[in-house]
């Protein structure tokens, strides 16, 4: 599932997610979550173009609690107007459901992967993109009091 790029010892995990089964556990779960998300029934959702293949999702204990969140995009519907495409971060709640936990939308180019760094702020890792635009990346780290994920 993870397309490790360069491992902890080098300061990152990397996930490709073109790479990513849309068929996996983990996409399983992102694919229903997006579903309610976007207040669509399974029956409804290729009649807005929105398809369970491009569901693509990896889990990764982001907080080293060990307890896995998810991320994830939508390969057909998660678009911006500079062909990025839309991460979502989620995490379980204290009744086992899922919420997004990204404070601000986080895009990232699909031709470069999302690197977990070892780094963290709030004892969660940060999460670094690559923007198609400028080549540059853009690092999001965890605001504790918030309680979500910001552009750094």
């Amino acid at each position: 599932m993870l397309c490790v790029t360069s491992g902890f010892s080098f300061n990152r995990t990397c996930i490709n997610f073109q790479n990513i089964d849309s068929e996996s556990e983990a996409s399983q779960v992102y694919w229903d979550w997006l579903l309610r998300y976007v207040k669509l029934s399974r029956a409804n959702a290729a009649l807005h173009n929105v398809y369970q293949k491009d569901a693509k999702a990896v889990f990764f204990d982001l907080n080293d609690d060990g307890i896995d969140e998810i991320l994830g995009t939508h390969f057909s519907s998660a678009k911006n107007t500079n062909g990025e495409w839309l991460l979502y971060v989620l995490q379980k709640d204290k009744n086992g459901k899922y919420k997004e936990i990204t404070g601000e939308p986080v895009y990232f180019d699909a031709i470069h992967p999302v690197c977990i760094m070892a780094k963290k702020t709030g004892e969660y890792h940060n999460i670094q993109v690559f923007n198609e635009l400028s080549d540059k990346s853009i690092i999001f780290v965890f605001h504790p009091e918030k309680g979500l994920y910001f552009k750094k």
